[in-house]
């Protein structure tokens, strides 16, 4: 990998790090980091990265970020400038492992959001348990640069912003010394325990305010009424309506959706998902999507049909390149589906990126809630 420019990197990071102030962030616990080290943050902002930059600065990072975003005009540039790592989301990538190992002997740092995607909540998602195998293998110090705030001012599923607080906290949880002693896990639980992270619970302390802007799309990550139960709710300004029963909900300065938090809603809708499928043995959910998948270095569309999940497989019949064809993911490897809000669910193998982007903008978000009971039950 190219070695970055120590002039440019300390230009631009001063000004990512005056950016990131304006934003709101104030870093409330502080601590030394130095090479080699590990930096693990939690996801709940699209400017997380910032975030983490700015608390990094003037120490250079090196991040471990989805190769699918290299190819989104948003994300691209930063992680060039960056020297970012590419990394296949939901499945090993011995080749990134590799380049991290590299940075790490040279005495860099790197930096892992455990998620692997953007916590549509606002609460940690659960990591994969291949962080604990990572980090034991790495042998470097392991620390948390965590941040409180991120997702209630810029939350993932609006591209507004919603002016207010962030909170930032840089921590040892793991020194070289301990890790060496630890089991898989021992080190899985610390990651779990100190990356854990609840918009609602800390703004209930903090009593933060976040100006107020209209919330649409809000109504694809909170697509039901939680008093009918029906599915497909419209945003207005800053209210959620129900088109069966008019039931409204009302956004407020401090995140919450009629005093509820969005995360409570969040998987009240994921506990519904279950009863559905506890009922009946043949449950099946399905969308008519078009299909994504990198040509050229580009993601660009190559197809259309019909995505499906079932109890033990994922299933897409439809047209790829201009020819039929039916295509079966094993529920049992995929413990979760990567989304962008209102748009796709993602499917990876190896490098090929299977992105559905479905008609009806809310059902990302059911099914990535199928997606992941699904997973459990054929786990067990």
């Amino acid at each position: 990998m190219k070695r970055p420019n120590i002039f440019l990197n300390l230009i631009l990071g001063f000004l990512v790090k005056i950016f990131a102030i304006i934003k709101g962030q104030r870093i409330i616990k502080k601590c030394k980091i130095k090479g080699p080290s590990i930096i693990l943050s939690n996801h709940t902002s699209f400017y997380d990265f910032i975030y983490t930059s700015a608390a990094m600065y003037p120490k250079r990072i090196s991040y471990l970020a989805a190769k699918k975003m290299f190819y989104e005009t948003s994300t691209k540039y930063f992680l060039r400038i960056a020297r970012a790592i590419p990394k296949s989301l939901m499945q090993a990538d011995p080749l990134a492992t590799l380049h991290a190992f590299r940075i790490l002997k040279k005495k860099g740092i790197i930096s892992i959001f455990p998620e692997g995607q953007i916590s549509p909540s606002g609460r940690l998602l659960i990591p994969a348990f291949s962080i604990a195998k990572f980090l034991k293998k790495a042998n470097a110090s392991v620390y948390i640069v965590k941040h409180m705030g991120a997702g209630l001012s810029n939350p993932p599923w609006s591209k507004k912003t919603f002016k207010g607080r962030v909170d930032t906290i840089k921590e040892l949880i793991i020194s070289q010394q301990e890790l060496t002693q630890m089991s898989h896990q021992d080190i899985y639980q610390i990651v779990c325990d100190k990356l854990y992270y609840s918009q609602t619970e800390y703004n209930q302390i903090k009593k933060y305010q976040y100006k107020l802007n209209d919330i649409s799309n809000l109504e694809n990550v909170i697509y039901q009424c939680p008093s009918c139960k029906h599915e497909g709710l419209i945003s207005k300004k800053h209210q959620l309506i129900c088109t069966s029963c008019n039931n409204t909900l009302t956004y407020d300065t401090y995140g919450l959706i009629n005093g509820k938090g969005l995360d409570e809603l969040y998987l009240n809708q994921a506990e519904q998902v279950k009863k559905e499928i506890d009922q009946d043995p043949n449950y099946q959910i399905e969308g008519d999507a078009k299909l994504m998948s990198f040509r050229n270095q580009k993601l660009v569309e190559v197809g259309s049909g019909v995505i499906s999940i079932k109890r033990f497989e994922y299933t897409y019949k439809g047209t790829i390149d201009g020819e039929y064809k039916e295509l079966k993911f094993n529920v049992s490897s995929t413990p979760t589906l990567p989304s962008d809000i209102g748009r796709n669910i993602q499917i990876y193998e190896g490098d090929y990126i299977y992105q559905f982007e479905l008609d009806i903008k809310w059902l990302p978000i059911k099914m990535v809630h199928v997606g992941e009971y699904l997973y459990q039950l054929n786990q067990k």
